[in-house]
């Protein structure tokens, strides 16, 4: 080990090592700051899914009072027109309701699409309705996109750091996300990216991002076809038997440790809360997560505290959901499926928001 040593740090290694550090400390001191002063004055990229949908909601946030915000759980499962027909037949006429649904929608992209449909919704927005966000990526391509490094500024470190440390994985795990975390801070602190943008502009902007807005965020999961959504249909239909395989995960032994997510969610649905909204979250059927979102809204639910959980991830509860001809793939209804769940999202959403609302007049009433 020390003749190792020795031939790795030799005379000429060390002499010019300091040099490379010199120059690797000046580079940091003098990219950051302009790397950070260029996301400044840069504007948001174009997104897909999330940019059109925000500017739909900015442009006219009266249309709505209750907004779903989550993952492709969301994106492929609420369907507005069934929610508002459940929440009025339970008792809730009137409702308007928007499906914000983006694929991937990570924690701290979803703290900040929340803090901006609050925003625009001020006066308007009555009820929200979040998803448990994804963990972070993986790989570093996925760190390095657009859309990562646009959530890499130092404003999201806090909520990166806590959707990290919040997800029930092993520490190796976290660590290791928290390492690729770090690589796409660093490159986006850089300025690399930002710099060949600048010194080889692309000849032809980019078309932005369009999407339909007829059915109110929602589109059904198939009605656009890539070769991706094909393959993930052809694996499900190729392998009935996984069906049947990933329902046994249900009620499992697990050894993860959920309270730190419970915790994480029941935080911002006391923050939307204390703002004055009718705040719920909004657990998915999911068979590739039954070992683990079903005993997160639980958890959610069990805390001290009063808290709407609807939790539609259980079979033993909702085995209408889990039957193999309401679902897309292993992860996504097909839009017969969505449409029975949104009628039920709706009714359930009515009854515990009505029972929520109930319990804070009678205890209001009792102090006085």
């Amino acid at each position: 080990m020390q003749t190792l040593l020795r031939a790795l740090f030799t005379p000429q290694v060390r002499s010019g090592a300091k040099p490379a550090v010199l120059f690797a400390l000046a580079f940091a001191a003098v990219a950051a700051p302009l790397s950070l002063a260029l996301r400044a004055a840069a504007p948001m990229p174009d997104l897909v899914v999330l940019s059109p949908k925000l500017a739909a909601y900015e442009a006219a946030p009266e249309r709505y009072d209750t907004v779903f915000v989550g993952t492709s759980r969301t994106f492929y499962h609420i369907v507005p027109d069934e929610v508002e027909r459940g929440a009025a037949e339970a008792g809730c006429t009137g409702w308007n309701v928007m499906n914000f649904g983006v694929f991937g929608l990570t924690g701290a992209e979803e703290d900040w699409l929340v803090e901006r449909i609050v925003t625009a919704g001020e006066g308007h927005l009555q009820r929200i309705v979040i998803e448990d966000p994804l963990m972070n990526a993986r790989d570093f391509a996925d760190a390095t996109t657009d859309r990562a490094r646009f959530f890499s500024g130092p404003d999201s470190w806090q909520a990166q750091a806590d959707n990290i440390s919040s997800f029930p994985e092993s520490l190796p795990k976290r660590l290791y996300r928290s390492g690729i975390l770090g690589l796409g801070i660093g490159f986006d602190l850089s300025g690399v990216g930002r710099g060949a943008a600048l010194a080889f502009p692309s000849g032809k902007p980019d078309e932005p991002f369009t999407f339909e807005m007829r059915q109110d965020g929602f589109e059904a999961l198939g009605s656009l076809m890539t070769p991706d959504i094909a393959a993930r249909r052809q694996e499900f239909e190729d392998h009935p038997e996984r069906f049947e395989e990933m329902l046994a995960r249900y009620g499992a032994p697990s050894s993860e440790d959920i309270t730190a997510r419970a915790t994480y969610l029941a935080e911002r649905l006391d923050a939307l809360s204390a703002r004055g909204l009718t705040a719920a979250l909004y657990v998915s059927p999911d068979l590739a997560e039954l070992d683990r979102t079903p005993r997160t809204g639980e958890a959610v639910r069990n805390l001290p505290g009063e808290r709407i959980v609807m939790n539609f991830n259980r079979p033993d509860v909702h085995p209408d959901f889990f039957t193999p001809d309401l679902w897309f793939d292993f992860s996504h209804l097909g839009e017969a499926g969505a449409r029975r769940l949104s009628f039920e999202a709706g009714r359930d959403f009515c009854a515990r928001s009505t029972a929520e609302s109930t319990s804070q007049e009678f205890s209001a009433n009792a102090v006085r």
